[in-house]
């Protein structure tokens, strides 16, 4: 046997037992842990809000959220991780809101964040689309014609970028009954102005609600949980549904994935294709095929995470916050040597806005295990 066949018999020896230990280890606990980041500095802490992670400018980009005098700012503030500071742009979006997620797309513009309808200052339920470019610092407002077209508001719907087009699902209008958005739609950035969003006629929630944890692995969409309205109080649920974009007609499936294991809603889901290399520091746990998703709870936060691993369709307990939360800002910060999950802010338990900042650690494959090349 010659020794590049020798070699490569044992890596592959090497990398079945790595992922065998880390089988193992996949069970009820998780190895690593949240740690505590950089307390925000902005004027006041923010809630009902989100962050995006821009790789041209290494920035984290907030677009504006909700005040703790509950009051509405549009100010575009910004988290450097290579020094651990925040500042503000001085530049400020066009219409303050909260209640949004941003999703990062691509346009004919150039990279941008985009965010769909939203909560304003005043309390009404918005239906445009803003979009912020950090390499030029330009904030705009889409024309009136490319506002979201639903019966009702996307607020605080479920927002999922997928293939860079974003699936918007569910939504809130406390006014207008039924209050409860059960449509899905998708927004495509590239086509023209007036024609770029497009309903899924047959992918109506089976349960309308706002307030869902989105995520995508391999190619399909998760609703996970959210929180539907009666007229007076939302009600969190445990509900889980799934969408296969490329199927003949996209239809959410609720029995195909199972339910939480409790109730959760207005927190953040990251989803791990199977390709993907991320693994536990500490115990190699992989993070392939699997969602991670904190649990929120409306009106009085948890520190409750949660993951759930698609071959098996089961979830199971992931490391909790350290400080319970809902309405967070989260993102996954993909730099090198550095990669980590991170949550900034949103209501803590006794639901006030909180300047907490946590992240979750994470590895990749080592490299030597990631191809098995021949000599």
């Amino acid at each position: 046997m010659s020794r590049s066949v020798v070699r490569l018999a044992v890596i592959m020896m090497v990398a079945a037992a790595a992922v065998a230990g880390a089988q193992v280890a996949d069970g009820p606990e998780w190895g690593g842990s949240w740690q505590s980041g950089p307390a925000t500095t902005f004027s006041q802490a923010l809630s009902r809000f989100d962050g995006a992670y821009d790789p041209g400018t290494g920035l984290v980009y907030f677009l504006g959220g909700r005040l703790a005098d509950n009051n509405t700012d549009g100010s575009i503030l910004t988290f450097d991780p290579a020094t651990g500071t925040y500042a503000d742009t001085g530049l400020d979006m066009p219409t303050p809101i909260s209640n949004y997620t941003i999703s990062p797309l691509t346009d004919a513009t150039g990279f941008g964040l985009y965010v769909f309808c939203g909560r304003d200052a005043a309390g009404g339920q918005m239906l445009g689309v803003q979009v912020f470019y950090p390499a030029t610092g330009t904030a705009v407002q889409l024309p009136a014609a490319d506002n979201f077209p639903g019966a009702l508001t996307c607020t605080s719907g479920m927002n999922v970028v997928l293939d860079n087009k974003v699936y918007v699902a569910g939504g809130l209008d406390t006014v207008v009954s039924p209050y409860n958005a059960v449509q899905t739609w998708v927004f495509d950035p590239m086509a023209a102005s007036g024609s770029r969003w497009t309903r899924l006629a047959a992918a109506d929630l089976a349960q309308g609600r706002a307030y869902i944890m989105g995520a995508a692995v391999d190619g399909k969409i998760y609703a996970i949980g959210g929180a539907w309205y009666d007229g007076s109080t939302l009600t969190n649920v445990t509900t889980v549904e799934v969408l296969d974009p490329a199927a003949a007609t996209p239809s959410w499936n609720d029995a195909a994935v199972a339910d939480l294991p409790e109730q959760c809603s207005s927190s953040r889901a990251w989803g791990f294709d199977t390709g993907s290399l991320y693994i536990d520091p500490t115990d190699s746990t992989p993070l392939a095929g699997k969602i991670i998703s904190g649990c929120g709870f409306w009106s009085t936060a948890v520190a409750s995470v949660y993951a759930y691993t698609v071959a098996t369709n089961s979830w199971e307990v992931f490391p909790p916050f350290n400080t319970a939360r809902r309405d967070q800002a989260g993102e996954l910060m993909p730099i090198a040597g550095e990669e980590a999950l991170w949550v900034w802010g949103g209501y803590d338990g006794t639901s006030v806005n909180t300047t907490t900042v946590e992240y979750y650690g994470l590895a990749l494959v080592p490299v030597e295990l990631q191809s098995f090349g021949v000599e």
